[in-house]
């Protein structure tokens, strides 16, 4: 069983997604429809195999952000390992995303005649401009 705190970390991580995957459907609403859905499995190796040590893995599916254009999966030796790597990815992910969102809602007025430059009020007055 997982704790609180993976718990939470897997949530996190999916509204991060969810934010990042709605701003993208904004410019081309065609989707999957297991878009950001995200599992945390408790995996038994193979009977037949040579691995014999159990692992976690958090499986991620994301078309539109994910660079493979399906979904990824990362494995640890714990939950908290598996969740990382799967943090470290979807962090990547989504920052485009949220740069553009960032960008639209603070970013510079996009006035076409602004170059860059506004006067203080000294450089008003005596009419000479920057010095």
């Amino acid at each position: 069983m997982i704790g609180f705190d993976e718990a939470m970390r897997l949530a996190r991580m999916q509204e991060r997604l969810r934010a990042a995957t709605y701003h993208e459907l904004q410019k081309d609403g065609h989707h999957k429809s297991s878009e950001g859905a995200v599992t945390l499995s408790f995996v038994l190796p193979p009977v037949v195999g040579d691995e014999r040590d159990p692992y976690w893995t958090v499986d991620v599916y994301s078309y539109l952000l994910c660079p493979h254009a399906r979904h990824e999966n990362w494995n640890g030796k714990t939950a908290g390992e598996a969740i990382g790597k799967a943090e470290d990815a979807v962090s990547k992910w989504c920052f485009a995303a949220e740069m553009e969102q960032f960008n639209r809602r603070y970013g510079p007025d996009p006035d076409p005649e602004f170059d860059g430059y506004h006067p203080a009020p000294a450089d008003l007055m005596d009419g000479q401009g920057p010095l």
